[in-house]
């Protein structure tokens, strides 16, 4: 048998786990809307589970711990099952078993289960006749979160056999303490430490008090538990031992359960234990006889509660098996339901499994879109982070309707898809994400979510669901999630007059909804181009209300205390005599108080600077606004877009050229889209009046100025002053709206602003032309600029101007540009652009004939060789080639590439390096994972360890879910299925489908807007072009309508859209 293979029920199977290279991954931890999530990781060591807990690292149960250091200590902090085997006492050689040991294990055979929503483990013992299987999942659809453990012992052998069994965790950590108390002073914690409740046989971990050394001590109610009980057994319930000694001795390594091998069990649960001042396990034990073929399951269900009764509460029905497997099997359904948009039936069962555990992994890291009240909330997101990603803050609310935090670029790519799987949500993607940037052109890094307030003005229809209204009015008029409201509710005991999934939809009717963010860590400079696929997926959908969204639909513009420092203030003389750009950002105290002033809309900007109502601008306003400030900050060379904030673009591992006054190509390349779709979407407009702020007015005819005199000039110097002079006024515009817009516009006709976008597409273009022709074939994508002359600057006394850090400022005066080695994405960000066949062709034959593509892998990297660069590039520098960004598949960018291609028409070389790109076609024994799981980057080889060379690292959340959702829609739909023609809706499947892809009675099935089923039938092998020829329409009412050719017409296509019609019949040729 293969050591990695699918089962019948199409879980990922790998042969002896523990015997092959080590990996991490998760459990999706999702628990329903009316659930308590919970994060749970698991390796391929011992029993699996490797940490788990709420909400983030600092309430665990069982401690985080990075990757490397889980791999080393899972098989002896992790759960365990120690069996003495005939009942025999002292240790005997063959009167003990401990199943998936790390010890050496002669006549032992393992597995490992991998399926969506759970794993399990199997071993068989020859000698012991005997047959372990333990399986995880997380409880979904009760009011506290847990993980729930079935460990189930089998008798193989032919005859009965006697067991003791004790089976749980030698660790776990009660609640109050977080990760720096037990990584730093774990000790010192165990003073803390109590384990309470045990007279009801489910003991409860936590804290005595708060920990610390502050004047305020609180009492501590919420606490972890562990439930066990044996299915068969009279009475079900289990005594669970909380005191280690009782197992363990004195044999502190955790390597052998010495006491528990020298005592019976009926002795051990007559000794008293120690509940305080140590740090407690919990196991279960069990005395059992099995005849051959009988087999005994303890389920233990290890959680967390907001107060004791709610567990003591549900202990005796949790004990019963019945309701253990109707939550797996409600847990096994949420994860399917939330899949079904995605789900495809082709000639590839591995294919097809891999569309939906993209489209989970996408969910897991941009949440699910669900309708409340008639607002768009998401489920399920969190920001990525587990046990290689151990440098990220994730955070799961413990709380109904769970929505987790999320980088502001991450969250955005993810929802891309929403609308082509859920056109509920419409253009609300659009305009959250909008709403975000600010009138600076950055955004806000940290997505804290969606937030809600109920005016008082229509409180009343809420009130009356509740029995202590009183109590809920305070709550309705401050921001709140509906989790949380829910929570408190429930918590607080105000009682509901109906079922909280009607309470929750009865309130959010009546709320108003902002999207929230904070500035979190700096401005990258990439951030802003994720909304232009936002728009194109919505266009996609509703192509017919594109003017409605443009120049009706309003944002406002986000607001940050953060502000980006004027060049006089960041541009400083080092030590080595070379200037450097540092310290771009600072607080701004002013900006901060007024913020914290205001009653409502906190982070929103107001006119009358700061201190007016929430100004409010167009769609096409704002993006019109976002081309002039990027085209304002394009570099002095005229061709890269500056990273002038502090932070780099895409690449976060090149964190130094912001201090080397870097510039990215890719930005410039989508300045030049978005300049495309705003001239595109003025020519379709008759004499439409646009809003423009005073403020961004004046920058536009400064700017335009300076063009003038740009190209009146053919001097050398023209790049710099023209560079010089826009910087300026881009720094006197921010000085300007620091505190907030004046609130003024001008109108701006169409006719006039046309040819000013012209001119800037022009300058953009010469600027890409001019970067490529440095290049042979390939696009650049990165270069600093080398200080070559600078002025000291001084103040009124003649005295060098310094920054915080007593380093000269200076004022530059030129600069020499270098160009970094090649990058992928700057070849990605050019495909896009390449309007036709032949010129992308030509790109991806250089490409692959570039130090980009690995010819041992046959998979692009990320980045040519960097031995040159200096360690100033960034930490990318300091990595081993083909570890992490630095020359790895980085398999975001890759996948970003492959969607390039086929966006591009490269049709036959998409499907070729689909197949030595795509996880789902890797070889899983070089893989060293499952092949339905994402890595964040595969091993090149350029490592010099070569047996690592094509193995994945870094599990499942990353961006390239999002792009292979995006390379899917392309194959299944096409790249615009909806248009508008003769003012009427319209409809076209153009997919783009090799043959292999068919079933063996040529047909393919996949689900369209997440909401009809599509199947396409082919009668002979396709051809490249092939078309649509009938189109068989399945109406509701049984009827069926046959249409010639490929175009589905008015008012068929708005009813297949508004889910009127769920079947369709697709005949190509």
């Amino acid at each position: 048998m293969k050591s990695y293979h699918f089962d019948p029920l199409d879980r990922f199977v790998i042969e002896d786990y523990d015997a092959f290279p080590p990996f991490a991954s998760f459990l999706p931890g999702i628990a329903g809307p009316l659930g308590i999530p919970l994060w749970a990781f698991y390796v391929n060591r011992g029993q699996a589970i490797a940490g788990f807990g709420v909400e983030s690292k600092d309430t665990p149960i069982m401690e985080f711990q990075s990757a490397n250091k889980a791999y080393q200590t899972v098989a002896y902090t992790g759960f365990r099952t120690f069996i003495k085997v005939g009942g025999k006492v002292g240790g005997a050689a063959d009167g003990f078993y401990e199943p998936f040991s790390a010890a050496a294990r002669p006549a032992l055979a393992r597995r490992m289960f991998i399926g969506a929503s759970e794993i399990e483990l199997e071993e068989t013992h020859a000698g012991h006749g005997l047959q372990v299987n333990v399986r995880y999942f997380t409880l979904p659809g009760e009011n506290f979160a847990a993980l729930v453990r079935q460990a189930t012992v089998r008798n193989t052998a032919g005859r009965a056999v006697s067991l003791e069994i004790v089976d749980g965790l030698p660790i776990i950590i009660p609640y109050g303490l977080d990760d720096m108390m037990l990584k730093r002073i774990g000790r010192t914690a165990e003073a803390w430490m109590a384990v309470f409740n045990l007279e009801t046989g489910v003991p409860f971990y936590r804290v005595q008090a708060s920990v610390g050394d502050e004047a305020e001590v609180e009492a501590i109610e919420r606490g972890h538990f562990y439930l066990a009980t044996a299915e068969g057994t009279d009475p079900p319930g289990l005594t669970t031992i909380v005191d280690p000694a009782l197992i363990f001795g004195e044999n502190t390594a955790l390597s052998y359960p010495d006491h528990f091998l020298s005592h019976t069990l009926a002795e051990l649960r007559a000794m008293p234990q120690t509940t305080v001042c140590r740090t407690p396990c919990g196991f279960a034990g069990v005395s059992t006889r099995l005849a051959p073929g009988e087999s005994l399951t303890i389920n233990a269900i290890i959680g967390h509660v907001a107060d004791v009764h709610i567990i003591n509460q549900a202990r005796s029905r949790l004990a019963d098996p019945a309701v253990i497997a109707a939550r797996r099997a409600e847990a096994l359904a949420l994860i399917a339901a939330l899949t079904d948009p995605m789900a495809t039936l082709s000639g590839d069962p591995r294919f097809d499994a891999y569309c939906r555990q993209c489209l989970l992994d996408n969910i897991l890291r941009g949440g699910w879109p669900v309708q409340l009240g008639g607002h768009i909330y998401h489920l399920y997101g969190r920001r990525h982070g587990d046990l290689e990603r151990d440098y990220n803050a994730f955070h799961l609310p413990a709380e109904f309707y769970s929505q987790g935090n999320a980088s502001y670029r991450d969250v955005n790519q993810n929802r891309r898809c929403d609308v082509l799987l859920n056109p509920a949500v419409g253009d609300a993607e659009v305009l959250a994400f909008l709403g975000l940037i600010q009138a600076d052109g950055y955004n806000p890094l940290t997505v804290l979510g969606s937030r809600f307030v109920v005016p008082p003005e229509r409180q009343a229809a809420v009130l009356t669901l509740v029995d202590r209204p009183e109590a809920l009015r305070p709550l309705l008029t401050r921001p709140f999630t509906p989790g949380h409201l829910l929570k408190v509710v429930l918590d607080q005991g105000i009682g509901l007059a109906v079922a909280p999934a009607a309470f929750v939809e009865a309130v959010m009717a009546q709320a108003d909804w902002s999207f929230e963010a904070e500035f979190g860590e700096g401005y990258w400079i990439d951030h802003w181009f994720y909304n232009l696929d936002l728009l194109d997926a919505y266009l996609a959908v509703y192509p017919d209300r594109k003017d409605e969204l443009l120049f009706s639909r309003t944002v406002p513009y986000a607001q940050s205390a953060a502000f980006v420092q004027p060049r006089a203030r960041k541009s400083v003389l080092v030590e080595d005599g070379r200037v450097r750009q540092y310290g771009a950002v600072v607080q701004d105290d002013e900006a901060a108080q007024l913020m914290a002033s205001r009653p409502t809309a906190q982070r929103l900007l107001r006119s009358a600077q700061g201190q007016g109502e929430v100004f409010r601008t167009t769609v096409f306003g704002k993006l019109l606004g976002l081309a002039l400030l990027k085209f304002a900050t394009l570099d002095p060379f005229g061709m890269g877009i500056e990273m002038e904030a502090g932070k780099p673009g895409w690449c976060d591992a090149l964190n130094g050229l912001p201090g080397l006054f870097g510039s990215s190509m890719s930005e410039t390349y989508e300045l030049l889209r978005l300049l495309d779709f705003l001239l595109a979407a003025l020519a379709a407009q008759d004499g439409a009046a646009i809003e423009f702020p005073v403020e961004l007015c004046d920058l536009q005819r400064e700017v335009t100025a300076q063009l003038s005199a740009y190209h009146a000039a053919s001097d050398a110097g023209r790049d710099f002053r023209y560079w010089d002079a826009v910087a300026s006024a881009r720094e006197t515009y921010r000085a300007r709206v620091r505190l907030g817009f004046d609130g003024q516009t001008e109108t701006l006709r169409p006719a006039d602003l046309a040819p000013i976008l012209q001119t800037w597409r022009s300058k953009v273009q010469r600027g890409i032309a001019q970067a490529e022709a440095l290049t042979d074939g390939v696009p650049p994508t990165y270069f600093t600029c080398e200080v070559s002359d600078y002025e000291l600057l001084t103040d009124a006394e003649g005295q060098p101007q310094r920054d915080p850090l007593g380093r000269p400022l200076v004022r530059v005066t030129g600069f020499a540009q270098q160009g970094l080695p090649l990058f992928l994405e700057g070849a990605v960000h050019a495909m896009r652009q390449r309007t036709d066949i032949a010129s992308a062709r030509a790109l991806h034959r250089h490409v692959r004939e570039s130090a980009l593509f690995d010819r041992k892998l046959g998979m692009v990297k990320t980045n040519a060789p960097l031995a040159a660069c200096s360690p100033e590039i960034g930490r990318l520098r300091a990595f081993t080639p083909g570890w992490l960004e630095n020359e790895s598949i980085f398999m975001h960018m890759a996948y970003k590439y492959l969607l390039a291609m086929l966006r591009a028409g490269l049709r036959e070389e998409f499907f070729t390096d689909m197949h030595r790109s795509l996880a789902p076609f890797l070889d899983p024994h070089i893989y060293g994972r499952s092949p339905l799981e994402n890595s964040s980057f595969i091993v090149s080889s350029a490592h010099p360890d070569a047996s690592l060379h094509g193995r994945g690292f870094v599990a499942r959340l990353t961006g390239a879910a999002v792009e292979f959702m995006s390379m899917w829609s392309l194959m299944m739909v096409g790249p615009q299925p909806f248009f508008v023609q003769d003012g009427k809706l319209c409809l076209v499947f153009k997919p783009s489908l090799p043959n292999w892809l068919f079933r063996p009675d040529g047909r393919l099935t996949f689900t369209f807007l997440g909401q009809c089923v599509v199947t396409y039938r082919k009668h002979q092998p396709l051809a490249d072009n092939a078309q649509v020829t009938v189109v068989i329409l399945h109406m509701a009412d049984g009827d069926q309508l046959s249409l010639p050719g490929s175009l589905i017409p008015a008012p068929y296509a708005a009813r297949i859209r508004n889910g009127e019609i769920r079947r369709i019949e697709l005949c190509l040729d």
